[in-house]
């Protein structure tokens, strides 16, 4: 039991806060979370500016692989369920003009290799070759699509 009559104690000093630490303002960093290695800042910014440049150019490599003017034509199979301007024109065939090409060209893929299934596409994908894949995602990707806001 504490005494009424007996001096409280200040509560204990931490950290930053305590009396005679010496401290080195030099090397106190004013960021509250500083690096735990210092001068590897520098490093990994240029390893993220590599990493996204390698990508970068991989997705330019991909996309200039599929040829827009034959995509039009092999897409004339495909006008039936997805239109030739890549707008569905039955309720269970997805929109996919405007796609982008990587995205296109993997579900067609998918749907070759059994992946993914449904009856009428992998009958329709299997006569595709690597190219005609590309060519195909390449002109659903360059329909440019625009979107209203309702009034």
């Amino acid at each position: 039991m504490i005494k009424a009559d007996a001096p409280a104690s200040p509560p204990p000093e931490r950290g930053r806060d305590r009396e005679g630490v010496k401290r080195n303002r030099a090397q106190d960093d004013p960021h509250p979370n500083a690096p735990l290695f210092k001068g590897r800042e520098l490093t990994c910014a240029l390893g993220t500016i590599g990493a996204i440049s390698v990508l970068l150019a991989a997705t330019l490599s991909a996309s200039a692989a599929g040829n827009v003017t034959a995509g039009r034509q092999k897409a004339l199979q495909c006008q039936t369920c997805h239109g030739l301007d890549g707008l569905s024109k039955m309720p269970e065939s997805p929109n996919i003009a405007g796609s982008p090409e990587q995205y296109l060209a993997r579900q067609l893929n998918a749907f070759r290799k059994g992946e993914r299934k449904n009856e009428m596409m992998t009958v329709v994908v299997q006569p595709l070759s690597d190219q005609d894949v590309a060519d195909l995602a390449a002109y659903y990707a360059a329909i440019e699509v625009t979107v209203k806001m309702p009034k």
